[in-house]
């Protein structure tokens, strides 16, 4: 169980494991923070002791994890669910070719949170690990859960557990189809595909104390049928925890459990279900506001609260639980939604024992203490006018998903014109739409009356746009929302003028360098300062053998962490400007040894 005060293991899932380097990551989530995605290579490739929200006000960190990891990762995201950013960053430009908006195939959410990563090594097989979550990628701070396990694929076989999760993964380019026809290109496409046939060949064994049989995956939501997602009936008993439910699902649940049945969710969820949807449940629970904790020092990320979906089962000696995605509610359980589920199965242990994995173990470890009875509110119902209001607002962030925009962007002799172009068909109402590019702050938002245009210097053209909609009634919260457009006229050079908006000048270049030499952990520590003598100086000239000393002990000791150095110069000779900011004679000792180390390398 994930909880709000350890928010970072959910990254830790994503660390290698010793001996092995990331080759491929992919990411599934209904919504998406874009910070939370620069915090992913952070997670891969930086052991420092800092916190994500250290890590993460570092830009120069960032910028090389980016370089570093950021083509092996990529996020495939509901088409809806790309949040606007909190803060304007030049970096969001390099996360662009990663990020996937889709749409899910048969009119519901695109809603599974997957997390499927590659290692590899020298000496052993690749490794595959599976993370099978309920938590978005997201820093929202809520109680959530997660499956995680590694395997390595069998040449020439396939299992029937992992096959469920191999279409899936196959499917996601189709995906990306059904709302971009520009699709994916064909070499991440054929990675995609070749990671799901790894998959399909891979058994994911069960964590400790559960039954010898790998983990089985359930995917809802890939074909047209509406017949709901049914795990065996015949249970004795069941658990069911879920932030959503309604009575569809509720009622499917009975079915499967003859005996006792325990609901936890939301007060809100609760408290919108007719009375009697709660009529053949025993025991029903609401998460005690004093789990939730209290905000840490200096976040402004809200609590989220319950967020966890897990399903347990009891059959006799045996319990199966199922994790994952799937809320308790009709557009999961009848295959509107894409979901991913995991079930995994252990003996239940006898009542009032210490053995077993059954549902009174995890009520007894610790769980039943977080929640509290649940007591209908005595809140009034939503007026009619709000939820009018809501649904018309729903309508046009369906209207906008499918107009047809794109950006343009123009050049100039001291700037860009950044265009957003195109037809849309928005009803008149009194709903205000208003975009802007997300390279630039809120303020700058226009009403959406297109073309639109802005002035932009090369480092904030992005593909990124931006969109508010709002409705003047009090009770009904706006939609904001980024969507990933089409875009023309993009420099090619454009990530590099990002860099140089980075590094700036010769004083921030050596210095850079010097911490690109220390390895990925020593960026995050401060850069020193002109004049700082404790760990050099930002000047390179006579009298200063530090950073040729850094150079020369890497190049003979550790030689593959001289790449970062050997792109970054690379970015800078190719253009004048750049040029200029590396110094003539490091430039000379840099040519020198590299000129040695290719030598060494040639056969």
């Amino acid at each position: 169980m994930l909880s709000p005060d350890t928010r970072t293991i959910a990254f830790e899932l994503l660390r290698p494991p010793a001996g092995y380097d990331l080759d491929f990551a992919l990411l599934t989530t209904y919504t998406l923070d874009l910070e939370a995605m620069l915090a992913v290579p952070l997670s891969i490739l930086a052991r420092a002791d800092k916190g994500i929200d250290e890590l993460l006000a570092d830009p120069l960190l960032l910028l090389e994890a980016l370089r570093q990891a950021g083509d092996r990762i990529h996020v495939f995201v509901d088409r809806t669910g790309i949040a606007v950013p909190r803060s304007r960053r030049e970096l969001y430009a390099m996360l662009e070719p990663s990020l996937h908006p889709v749409a899910a195939p048969h009119g519901g959410a695109f809603h599974p949170k997957v997390w499927l990563l590659r290692f590899v090594s020298e000496e052993r097989p690749p490794l595959l690990r599976v993370a099978v979550l309920s938590r978005n990628l997201t820093f929202d701070r809520s109680w959530d859960v997660a499956l995680v396990s590694e395997g390595s694929p069998k040449p020439r076989r396939r299992f029937s557990a992992s096959r469920q999760l191999a279409q899936f993964i196959r499917r996601l380019p189709d995906f990306v189809a059904e709302y971009n026809p520009e699709s994916l290109e064909a070499g991440l496409t054929n990675r995609v595909h070749n990671l799901a046939d790894e998959v399909g060949r891979t058994q994911f064994p069960a964590p400790d104390g559960f039954f010898g049989n790998p983990i089985k995956f359930h995917v809802l939501g890939l074909t047209r049928s509406r017949s709901p997602w049914r795990p065996k009936s015949g249970a004795y008993r069941a658990l069911a925890i879920a932030p959503f439910v309604n009575r569809t699902a509720l009622d499917a649940i009975v079915e499967m459990a003859e005996n006792e049945r325990i609901l936890v969710s939301s007060q809100e969820a609760l408290d919108k279900l007719h009375g009697e949807s709660l009529d053949h449940w025993n025991r029903v629970f609401t998460l005690d506001d004093a789990a939730e904790g209290e905000p840490e020092d200096g976040m402004s990320h809200r609590l989220s609260g319950l967020h966890a979906k897990i399903l347990a089962l009891e059959y006799g000696w045996d319990v199966t639980w199922y994790v994952g995605s799937a809320n308790m509610t009709a557009a999961a359980f009848t295959g509107g939604n894409v979901e991913v589920m995991a079930s995994i199965t252990a003996r239940k242990g006898r009542a009032g024992g210490n053995t077993g994995l059954g549902i009174n173990r995890f009520l007894e470890s610790g769980f039943e203490k977080l929640c509290v009875p649940y007591r209908r509110g005595d809140g009034q119902a939503e007026d009619s006018k709000a939820i009018e209001a809501r649904q018309r607002l729903e309508q046009t962030r369906d209207d906008l998903l499918e107009a047809d925009l794109k950006v343009t962007c123009l050049p100039s002799a001291d700037a860009w014109t950044w265009r957003l172009e195109g037809t849309v068909a928005l009803p008149p109402t009194d709903i205000t739409v208003t975009a802007w590019p997300i390279s630039v702050d809120e303020q700058q938002a226009q009403s959406l009356e297109l073309p639109l245009n802005w002035r932009l210097p090369v480092q904030r053209l992005t593909c990124l746009v931006a969109f508010r909609l709002q409705v003047p009634v009090g009770a009904v919260e706006d939609i904001a929302l980024t969507l990933r457009l089409p875009i023309d006229g993009l420099p090619s050079d454009r990530l590099h003028h990002v860099l140089r908006s980075l590094i700036g000048d010769t004083e921030r270049f050596l210095a850079f360098l010097r911490a690109l030499l220390g390895g990925l952990d020593a960026l995050g520590e401060p850069l020193p300062r002109n004049g700082d003598k404790e760990g050099g100086s930002w000047a390179f000239g006579p009298g200063d053998e530090t950073l040729l000393e850094d150079l020369v002990r890497t190049a003979s000791r550790d030689p593959e962490r001289l790449q970062p150095v050997r792109r970054l110069i690379e970015d800078f000779l190719k253009t004048e400007e750049g040029s200029q900011i590396v110094p003539r004679q490091f430039l000379e000792i840099w040519t020198a040894v590299d000129k040695a180390l290719r030598t060494q390398d040639r056969p």
